[in-house]
């Protein structure tokens, strides 16, 4: 473990350096009263004695094993996803078998469609063999032991990962982000409406519905909450947060993947923001899109920080948009949201603006 390393976790999460040293090593407080000692560097003196005094208060203060803080000061990149599930008469950090299974099959279907959405794009509903990434994802993933609390599955991800296409293990988890707490939203309204054609634009299909109710037990009526974790190598603007879904949200969720399975994307939707992907497809569906990340405004007036697909009507529109991506711009587009393809994604009236 190196001592930058200490350095950084410490300042991210709250922590602050004294403007003075202390017989060489850096004087670190934190809110609630508590100080550590950091080397100066890596083999400086009792270096290895400070590194664990550091483990030790950071323990007590964030309520946390040792070993598991230890970890994610060493690994800078990687992001971290807890999956809580809460089976009921059963010691802490187990699970029936069965239930057990679920979990895992759940936390495993997250990341496939979280990766197939960053793809190909949000569906209502995904259908067919998935692309080849989503196995290399799958593979890159890691998955630690369960714990206690009451059981909880741990899921690491390089945020630097690069997968085919451009897909990165950041764009992958940054997707089940948004669409977590999107689903978190609806469900906190305990009505299936709240699961409109709007939500889909998150990523949160009928397919992403049913992983999550797996995570919920086998009648679906258990609790259970995902956590986040960012590797702060990467700069996020999401911050360590937790969403938990309470009691019958399960039953709720396969509700509404019934709903997204029947619904179409329609009315009348516009987006400002930067330009994030391109993709220049063989087919004309696929032809001239691009992805772009801003505020999201639909006919109902809601505005909403998401990632939408535009289909470009030509090729000197696709060019305007690669130029525009070189250069930073921003742009707005608005038109008609449509799913005729599978995929959701908004048709402009006309080409796009560029914003100065």
């Amino acid at each position: 473990m190196r001592v930058n390393d200490i350095a950084s976790y410490l300042a991210q999460t709250g922590w602050l350096r004294a403007p003075h040293d202390w017989h060489g090593a850096g004087v670190w407080n934190h809110p609630d009263d508590y100080e550590v000692l950091v080397p100066a560097h890596d083999g400086f003196g009792d270096a290895r004695a400070r590194i664990n005094e550091v483990l030790r208060c950071l323990a007590m203060v964030e309520d946390r094993p040792v070993l598991e803080i230890a970890a994610e000061i060493a690994r800078p990149d990687v992001d971290t996803q807890l999956f809580r599930t809460f089976p009921a008469d059963r010691d802490p950090g187990y699970t029936s078998v069965t239930e057990g299974y679920r979990a895992v099959q759940g936390v495993r279907d997250v990341l496939a469609i979280a990766t197939r959405t960053v793809v190909q794009g949000p569906h209502f509903a995904f259908a067919g063999r998935p692309p080849n990434v989503v196995a290399d994802l799958l593979h890159s993933a890691e998955m630690g032991p369960t714990r206690a609390g009451s059981y909880v599955l741990e899921v690491r991800l390089s945020a630097r990962a690069a997968l085919a296409g451009g897909v990165t293990g950041r764009t992958v988890t940054g997707q089940i982000y948004e669409a977590i707490a999107a689903a978190g939203e609806a469900v906190s309204t305990s009505r299936v409406s709240a699961f409109e054609d709007e939500i889909v634009t998150a990523g949160l299909s009928s397919n992403l519905c049913i992983a999550l109710s797996d995570l919920s037990g086998t009648d679906h009526e258990a609790p259970f909450e995902i956590g986040f974790r960012w590797g702060r190598a990467v700069p996020t603007e999401s911050g360590t947060s937790s969403h938990r879904f309470p009691a019958g949200a399960g039953v709720l969720l396969r509700e509404a993947a019934n709903r997204l399975r029947n619904l179409d994307a329609s009315g009348t939707a516009a987006i400002t923001g930067r330009i994030e992907t391109l993709h220049h497809g063989a087919t004309r569906d696929e032809q001239w899109r691009i992805s772009v990340r801003g505020e999201f405004r639909t006919g109902s007036g809601l505005v909403r920080r998401r990632k939408i697909w535009v289909r470009l009507p030509d090729q000197a529109a696709y060019e305007r948009a690669i130029a525009a991506h070189h250069r930073q711009l921003a742009v707005r587009v608005s038109g008609e949201l449509s799913s005729s393809t599978g995929r959701v994604e908004l048709v402009p009236e006309r080409s796009f603006d560029l914003i100065d």
